[in-house]
């Protein structure tokens, strides 16, 4: 089954979009966050994920320095709609492709005017 690449790329906005509300979570976690470690939420595709991703507040920070840039658990990467760029022991880092990576950027908290 081929999936046209109008569909592709509304998969990619879709997943995209739903990322970016768990970034928006995860920015309001590192803010009432103490110490250096927290337990943000995985920010995969699926909208009902609800687990949890134990990362240093400094990690974060180099991960939201990229605006398409994601964190998942393994086995939540959906590569259709997104590349590996890091793989770390507990998480994965991943890069939004095609209409996906615009939604990321448009919807950056750290961009927004």
């Amino acid at each position: 089954m081929s999936i046209h690449l109008g569909e592709l790329e509304d998969r990619r906005r879709r997943a995209a979009t739903n990322q970016s509300l768990f970034r928006d979570v995860n920015e309001r976690i590192e803010e009432i966050a103490s110490g250096s470690f927290a337990s943000f939420v995985c920010e995969c595709m699926n909208a009902r994920c609800d687990e949890r991703v134990d990362v240093t507040v400094e990690r974060y920070e180099k991960i939201r320095a990229h605006p398409t840039w994601f964190f998942v658990l393994p086995g939540h990467e959906v590569l259709e709609v997104e590349a590996i760029v890091e793989r770390a022991d507990r998480y994965f880092i991943v890069e939004k492709l095609g209409a996906g990576e615009t939604v990321a950027e448009k919807f950056d908290p750290r961009s927004r005017h």
